[in-house]
């Protein structure tokens, strides 16, 4: 089934296809300790969020899903258990968006970064507990949220 098809069911789902997933680095969590730093040293500039949008697949094998950016060079991975419409899992790895390189990991960068989420009828949200780093930026917490849709 195409991930268009799952929309015009109604239902929540996720398929094998082709999504775009974006990443919206956080510079504050939800709650507890939120850590942000330059690669370079001094301040962070203000901003309220950053997003990365990139070309992924969905691969859908019973109630998992492994989601992996259309670039073969790219090292993300996306793994989510599925249970009803709620989703959790980890994410971990490198990709691009356009020219602006994007890491994830955990809050150690040795652990992957915690996946949680909620299945809608032909997309996919939720947050992300780890660390995120977009170029010279990267924010450590529980608040960086992220998306997939169809294409």
């Amino acid at each position: 089934m195409a991930p268009s098809e799952a929309g015009a069911q109604g239902t929540p789902s996720l398929t094998s296809g082709s999504y775009r997933l974006t990443l919206s680095m956080a510079p504050t969590g939800a709650s507890g300790i939120s850590t942000c730093a330059m690669a370079i040293g001094g301040p962070l500039p203000p901003f309220s969020a950053v997003f990365v949008p990139t070309s992924v697949h969905v691969e859908r094998a019973g109630n998992s899903a492994t989601i992996t950016p259309d670039d073969p060079s790219a090292t993300f991975r996306m793994q989510l258990q599925i249970a009803g419409a709620a989703l959790s899992g980890t994410a971990s790895g490198q990709y691009r968006s356009s020219a602006t390189p994007i890491t994830v990991t955990g809050t150690s960068s040795a652990a992957p970064a915690v996946v949680r989420g909620i299945l809608g009828s032909d997309s996919a949200s939720g947050v992300l507990d780890g660390t995120v780093s977009v170029d010279s930026m990267s924010c450590t917490n529980n608040g960086h949220e992220w998306t997939l849709t169809a294409r």
